[in-house]
């Protein structure tokens, strides 16, 4: 059975406006928006790490389960109920994730109103495509963390029939066809979402610069 790490680029790094005196422009009032959704996008990186160690160690507990033979069964049950629970720890960290994307999501659309207020016709039809990259990155996340809880469904129902003395090789080799399958989709959603994000942030920095906003990078 074929497993594939779960993993995400992040957003770019943060970038502190510099030199705001007085009333924020419709460009600066952007850039804030687009900074905080960066922020609250980051909370997820707290689950990546764990998240990474539960499916490697779910890989090791299938790997043994594999390598024994069903005159240990008690075995067998024993690695599968630990492996449950690992699929049950997954999974709140993945409802973590959406939590945090739901939060960035929410923010993100604060930057509509100022977006509108742009006097540069070229600046504003930069910002659209910055807008429409996002949502289109948003829509990828949630086809990408809908098909690795479809993903964990799959491999809960596969340790609980692991757990039947009369399971047969053809309802074995069914069940891990169908998780395989499962995961291909899991890959390409998430290299295209990756592909997405690599997308957003190169719009972001050039909105940035052609905005003429006096930015570094933070530490």
């Amino acid at each position: 059975m074929s497993k594939f790490r779960f993993a995400f680029i992040l957003g770019a790094a943060i970038f502190v406006l510099m030199g705001c005196v007085g009333g924020s422009t419709p460009e600066e009032d952007v850039y804030k928006v687009l900074e905080e959704t960066v922020a609250k996008e980051s909370q997820y990186e707290k689950v990546q790490k764990p998240l990474q160690e539960l499916e490697e160690k779910e890989q090791e507990i299938y790997t043994k389960i594999m390598d024994l033979g069903m005159k240990e069964f008690d075995q067998i049950v024993k690695l599968s109920d630990e492996a449950l629970d690992n699929i049950d720890k997954r999974k709140e960290n993945i409802e973590k994730e959406r939590e945090s994307m739901s939060a960035a999501k929410k923010e993100f659309a604060k930057a509509d109103e100022y977006i509108d207020e742009l006097e540069s016709d070229d600046l504003k039809k930069d910002a659209k495509k910055l807008k429409k990259t996002m949502e289109e990155r948003y829509q990828l996340h949630e086809k990408l963390t809908t098909s690795y809880l479809e993903a964990l469904s799959l491999d809960k129902e596969l340790y609980n029939m692991f757990k039947k003395k009369d399971l047969t090789m053809e309802e074995l080799e069914k069940q891990i066809s169908s998780i395989n399958e499962q995961y291909e989709k899991i890959v390409k959603y998430n290299g295209d979402y990756n592909t997405k994000t690599e997308e957003f942030n190169k719009l972001k920095q050039e909105f940035y610069s052609k905005a003429e906003l006096d930015v570094k990078e933070s530490e």
